[in-house]
């Protein structure tokens, strides 16, 4: 079922995240080493912003995700140009053949025998769909996490978002890349594409921008898949990340800013 996106609010004090907290142009990206305690060797791609972030943080917040970004959103210029290239490589890539998938066999699980009288077979349905994909997008930030681990690899002085074709043919990248990869995974893997989005958030404080895939189990407070555990090594909740805030979500054809209620 849809997630409910509420339209545009006419009311100016419904300032997006991203235009309260600057009016930048070209940030420069730096990366840094990741959770050292843990032993990993990972950086993560964040861009530092000016330091004035006074009241953005809100950890228990109530966001809008799904309101249409206004006509001066600095971020739709960058993420409108890269749609375009993605649809493109996309309609090419459709022309391609798909090889045939190899067929596995494989037992099914045995069901439940104690089954509580009092919940409907609905309830186990959807008890048992939700734990099920809970259990796969746990397994995709696994892999993209360990991915990179050796994969991570900086842009550079450019900061090129690049669509699915082409961070496929790389031997890494950095986090724009590598989340492209557990975002478009999701997608394949049978997850709504209306529940799955690519996202950008900012920590406040330190101006610092990073690139998580959301999936919006619920429409309120969304899973967070973190490629290179900058924020989180384990597959969180939004409301779970502290200081992060998210800006902006946006898909392969959609666009959307984040407004705090």
């Amino acid at each position: 079922m849809p997630l409910n996106r509420e339209p545009l609010s006419s009311d100016p004090l419904h300032m997006s995240f991203r235009q309260a907290a600057t009016r930048r142009h070209g940030p420069r990206r730096r990366c840094h080493p990741l959770l050292p305690t843990l032993g990993l060797v990972l950086v993560a791609c964040v861009s530092p912003d000016p330091p004035s972030r006074a009241g953005l943080a809100a950890p228990d917040a109530d966001y809008r995700f799904f309101d249409r970004p206004t006509a001066t959103d600095p971020w739709t210029a960058r993420i409108g140009a890269w749609q375009l290239r993605q649809r493109a490589a996309t309609r090419i890539r459709e022309t391609q053949p798909v090889p045939a998938p190899p067929q596995v066999s494989a037992a099914p699980d045995r069901s439940d025998g104690d089954l509580a009288r009092y919940e409907t077979l609905g309830d186990h349905y959807d008890g048992f769909v939700s734990q099920r994909r809970q259990q796969l997008a746990a397994e995709v930030l696994d892999w993209i996490q360990g991915l990179a681990r050796n994969r991570f690899i900086e842009d550079g002085p450019v900061d090129h978002w690049p669509t699915l074709s082409e961070v496929r043919e790389t031997f890494g990248d950095d986090c724009d890349g590598l989340e492209l990869l557990a975002y478009q995974a999701l997608l394949e893997l049978g997850f709504p594409d209306d529940h799955v989005y690519r996202a950008i958030v900012m920590e406040p404080e330190t101006g610092l921008h990073h690139m998580v895939t959301l999936w919006f189990e619920s429409p309120g407070d969304p899973w967070v898949l973190d490629p290179t555990a900058t924020i989180t090594t384990r597959l969180v909740r939004l409301s779970a990340l502290g200081s992060w805030v998210p800006l902006k979500l946006f898909s392969e054809s959609d666009e959307f800013s984040v407004y705090i209620r």
